[in-house]
């Protein structure tokens, strides 16, 4: 902790070499991304782009048309962040392309997380001063994490930048404790868990202190912007099915390979976050997950620390209670804790990279931090010694992120968990690669067909005039938590012509519908393989004559 006092406001807003560093890493940070950015959608899709990235674009495109948030065009869905798929909802007004809007939503997010670069340097600055501002900016401007994130396509770049934002301006809002003020926090509030529900424990742990810390009547017209901002969203969900919160989370949940809290899901989230935010290193993530009972104790390691460390931050925010900066950082060590104590009980693990990747921004500030502490304790009366060591320590952290992103630049979001060890359930994991495999198959299904399957994020958004049917429930409340014999009567009065995913799973399906009275089978059309493990096969299926 930083117990000298704040860093000037003034020398932030100056035009001083703090400035200007931060500004050049940023820079340098849009130019990676841009660069990344630039290269072909194939390219980017094999590298970074889940499958739930098409989910919440095809909603995106079904608001823009008229639809209302539907993947088939008729079934509506609170399955996924709501943020990203109303700022992509405008795109689609003006292009008709599935090609264009996509790349619209990458550059977007590129512009989000540049973003973060300056506001997470600007939070670090007020915790840990200069050094610690450059740091920072150094870190997330060539973190692989952050930079895979944001290459995605889905909500979790924009609800980094939102969570941090949120950080910022609470720092300032108790700063001024300016009402006008507290109405921004509260709209930044309801932003941030708009673009990702589980944000609601930052709010929470960020208002806990302020009620215990801060001045309450803060809280009040903060409460009401962020009602505002949510309600709409929420009243809906609520009065369409039943309740406020996504319902992808129930039927993922239930859909998950390992229970909760269990060794395996517990390894799996420590080694989502081993190296961040440098990298979740793939011989890291290997050793946690080859051994579960050391990834299990990892884990349990991990969150004791990060809630010790929110326990020594507010002890230490108490000596010094004129840091309001201090004041609200044991909210970020907490919240690292509780997201991974969260989605180790959630246990779908497919995706625990994209879950936990917020850790990454709370570790640089922590690492920021640091830095900036070790630094002022060492500075001297000598300037030139003491720019000596703010370049030697911006220098080695740039070493290490930059030979971070060269050894893993080409697998940043391919680093498949070993298939032996850990079954197919955790190597899907980071799964990439959607767009040609759906577009050779979809080649093949005529327009006007009723198509369905359980993973089909692409399948939808290049199956334009099909109607493709999501059958896992994660984007389709109709088919959430049904098993195989009752999936197998929904195709059937949905009249649906053909499968499409993976051999395994249309097998089974094969098998539900073939007990179906009277019985329909299905029939092999095109298989096609992808990257990693990913296998698409489409078939037909044969029902029976009516009457």
């Amino acid at each position: 902790m930083n117990d000298n006092p704040l860093p000037s406001r003034s020398g932030w807003r100056s035009l001083d070499p703090t400035k200007l560093a931060v500004a050049a890493f940023a820079f340098i940070g849009f130019l990676l991304r841009g660069a990344l950015v630039s290269r072909s959608l194939r390219a980017i899709d094999g590298l970074f782009i889940p499958d739930d990235t098409y989910y919440t674009l095809t909603i995106a495109r079904s608001i823009a048309h008229g639809h209302g948030p539907t993947v088939d065009g008729s079934t509506l869905t609170s399955g996924f962040q709501p943020l990203l798929g109303f700022l992509m909802t405008p795109v689609f007004w003006f292009t008709s392309s599935s090609d264009a809007a996509l790349r619209f939503d990458l550059v977007l997010l590129v512009i989000a997380d540049t973003v973060t670069i300056l506001v997470i340097a600007w939070v670090a600055h007020r915790l840990a001063g200069r050094v610690a501002a450059v740091a920072a900016a150094a870190m997330w401007a060539l973190s692989p994490i952050a930079i895979s994130m944001a290459l995605g396509g889905l909500e979790t770049s924009l609800a980094i930048l939102a969570q941090v934002g949120l950080v910022a301006v609470w720092i300032r809002g108790r700063e001024v404790d300016d009402t006008r003020h507290w109405i921004v926090v509260g709209v930044v509030a309801g932003v941030a868990v708009l673009a990702r529900i589980d944000s609601l424990a930052l709010v929470a742990l960020l208002g806990v202190l302020q009620l215990w810390r801060g001045t309450r009547p803060g809280l009040r017209p903060a409460a009401i912007a962020a009602a505002a901002v949510l309600a709409p969203w929420f009243v809906w969900c609520a009065v369409t099915f039943g309740t406020p919160i996504p319902t992808s989370g129930t039927s993922i949940q239930k859909l998950a390979p390992y229970g909760s809290f269990s060794r395996e899901s517990t390894s799996i989230a420590a080694s989502a976050v081993a190296g961040s935010p440098f990298a979740a290193w793939t011989w890291a993530r290997t050793q946690l997950v080859t051994d579960w009972t050391r990834g299990m104790v990892v884990f349990w390691v991990l969150v004791a620390a990060f809630a010790a460390l929110a326990v020594v931050w507010l002890r230490a925010s108490l000596r010094n209670p004129a840091q309001d900066s201090w004041t609200i950082a044991p909210a970020f060590p907490a919240f690292a804790a509780v997201l991974l104590m969260f989605y180790a009980w959630f246990g779908v693990t497919w995706y625990f990279t994209r879950y936990l990747a917020p850790v990454a921004w709370i570790l640089t500030l922590m690492i920021a931090a640091a830095i900036g502490a070790v630094m002022r304790a060492r500075a001297t009366a000598s300037r030139r010694r003491g720019a000596v060591l703010i370049a030697i320590a911006i220098s080695v952290v740039s070493l290490l992120l930059i030979s971070a992103l060269v050894t893993d630049v080409k697998t940043m979001t391919k680093q498949y968990l070993p298939i032996a060890t850990t079954g197919t359930a955790s190597a899907y994991e980071s799964a990439t690669g959607f767009r040609d495999p759906v577009q050779t198959v979809l080649a093949q299904v005529p327009d006007g067909s009723r198509i369905a399957g359980w993973q089909s994020g692409a399948l939808g958004y290049y199956g334009t005039n099909r109607v493709v049917i999501n059958l896992d429930g994660v984007v389709n409340p109709d088919t959430a938590s049904k098993d195989v014999s009752e999936l197998a009567r929904y195709l059937r009065k949905r009249r649906v012509e053909g499968i499409v995913d993976v051999p395994l799973v249309i097998a089974r399906m094969d098998v539900a519908l073939r007990n179906l009275q009277p019985a329909a089978h299905t029939e092999p059309v095109v298989t096609v393989r992808g990257n990693g493990i990913l296998q698409y096969q489409y078939v037909r299926i044969v029902w029976p004559p009516r009457g």
